[in-house]
């Protein structure tokens, strides 16, 4: 077998996707229709891609080191390796990143006056854990909702849906494109009549082909689930050296609480680069390459000031704000050089 695999350049390799399409073939013609579909509105004045991921509390490997013929390998947690909420992320094609709506479990109730409170006032959440979502609100630039399971649900598009778009309510405006993936609480009948109210068109990515189709899936997920086991391997190291190393006692690790991995989130978002928002709608097709960010410059108007165009130059680094105190000159040697 080994003679065999070698003499045809073949190896065994994990399964990435299944199914009968012919992905190379099948996948290019869905970008070349979905191109097509989306571009023939010329009333469209924006596009913009929502999709939500689960964030785990934990971070394990699949791998680990242990000995040679292990029945059982271990991987020691803190036992919450299953725990996770959900993240919606929203931006559009020139590169604007809107604030995040995360889910996070909550205990279920079986008196319904309760659930009601819960859902109109308090966001899903019961008393006590209301203060600290208040908290993390009011820290981070977020929406925070809560349900049994975590997940998202056609009652969260609805306040997603308000929140970001419901300033187009009773608006003349022309139609904004969002784009969302082909799950059942994106497009239930109260969820579309609430899109259309607010001049929101919904259009459905092509459900085999998010991975070609879709903005998200195609350039953000990955670093920002990078960035995300970066933050828990960080944790992981400052758990590891407040137990001294030791220190004749056995480690434990402590799952993350809910403020830290709200903070994750929100800083992975926030650092997340607004050419990497670009270019995922560009491999998408959804707009020509460098176009967005032309159109991002020109929200600068010409009575804006100099002032404000400086400061976001310095800003990107390309310029370095100078100490009054420095020794700038430069001889003419100098400058040759």
């Amino acid at each position: 077998m080994k003679g065999f695999m070698k003499r045809w350049g073949l190896a065994i390799r994990a399964k990435t996707r299944s199914g009968q399409a012919n992905f190379a073939d099948d996948g290019e013609k869905a970008l070349a229709e979905f191109k097509a579909s989306i571009r023939k509105d010329n009333r469209i004045i924006g596009v913009f891609n929502a999709d939500q991921t689960g964030i785990n509390y934990e971070c394990l490997p699949k791998q680990t080191m242990d000995n040679k013929g292990a029945k059982t390998v271990w991987i020691k947690a803190s036992g919450h390796d299953k725990d996770r909420m959900t993240a919606m992320l929203l931006a559009d094609t020139k590169g604007t990143k809107y604030p995040l709506f995360l889910v996070l479990k909550s205990k279920a109730s079986t008196i319904k006056p309760v659930v009601q409170e819960k859902l109109t006032q308090r966001h899903g959440f019961g008393r006590q854990v209301w203060k600290e979502i208040e908290d993390l609100e009011a820290n981070f630039p977020l929406q925070i909702y809560g349900n049994p399971s975590a997940w998202w649900n056609a009652g969260i598009s609805l306040r997603f849906l308000d929140f970001h778009f419901g300033h187009r309510r009773g608006q003349a405006v022309d139609p904004v494109l969002l784009l969302w993936d082909d799950f059942s609480a994106h497009f239930t009948d109260e969820v579309v009549q609430r899109a259309k109210d607010l001049q929101v068109h919904l259009y459905r990515v092509p459900p085999t082909f998010t991975w070609i189709c879709q903005p998200a899936d195609v350039a953000w997920m990955k670093p920002i689930k990078a960035s995300m086991r970066r933050k828990w391997v960080d944790y992981l190291r400052r758990s590891i050296e407040l137990n001294g190393r030791g220190g004749g006692k056995a480690f434990r690790l402590k799952c993350p609480e809910r403020w830290d991995i709200v903070e994750w989130i929100s800083d992975v978002w926030d650092e997340l680069p607004t050419t990497t928002i670009v270019k995922g709608f560009e491999k998408c097709l959804i707009v020509d390459p460098g176009t967005a960010l032309v159109d991002h410059a020109l929200q600068y108007s010409e009575d804006s000031g100099g002032d404000d165009i400086l400061q976001d130059l310095c800003d990107s680094g390309v310029f370095e704000a100078l100490d009054p105190e420095d020794d700038v000159s430069l001889t003419l040697a100098e400058c040759i050089d």
